[in-house]
């Protein structure tokens, strides 16, 4: 074949033989926008003056403070209840300040007031004491 040889000229053998790749995986030409000025509008350049582009607030609340709508986000949001790390903390405060208390017991509490699982309570424990001591 010379180098003039187009996809229209190959021999019929080449197309007749099975592709390594699904013909699922083949992909089709999309439509690709043309990236002309006119589709965005005017193109602005140095002499053209800055206050005849247009800007992107469309809220009317330029040159306004943004602090009444964080503040109005802030007023909607509710209270979280405690974690279970929190309950588990106060457990084991109220309960290591009494007497004779095992590690058993205050494990069995986080099991049955921080709805934990055994072997969570027993983890717990272990992270609670090393940190509040």
């Amino acid at each position: 074949m010379n180098a003039k040889t187009t996809a229209t000229e190959l021999p019929k053998a080449t197309t007749d033989q099975k592709s390594a790749a699904p013909a699922a995986a083949t992909t089709t030409p999309q439509a690709v926008a043309p990236a002309s000025p006119s589709g965005a509008g005017p193109i602005k350049n140095a002499s053209t003056p800055i206050s005849s582009t247009p800007t992107a607030d469309t809220t009317a609340n330029e040159g306004k403070s943004d602090a009444g709508v964080s503040s109005a986000v802030k007023a909607e949001k509710k209270p979280k209840a405690p974690t279970k790390m929190e309950i588990a903390s106060a457990i084991y405060l109220r309960m290591s300040k009494q007497q004779d208390v095992t590690r058993k017991q205050i494990v069995e509490q986080f099991v049955a007031e921080a709805k934990l699982s055994a072997a969570g309570a027993s983890t717990y424990y272990q992270l609670i004491k090393a940190k509040l001591g």
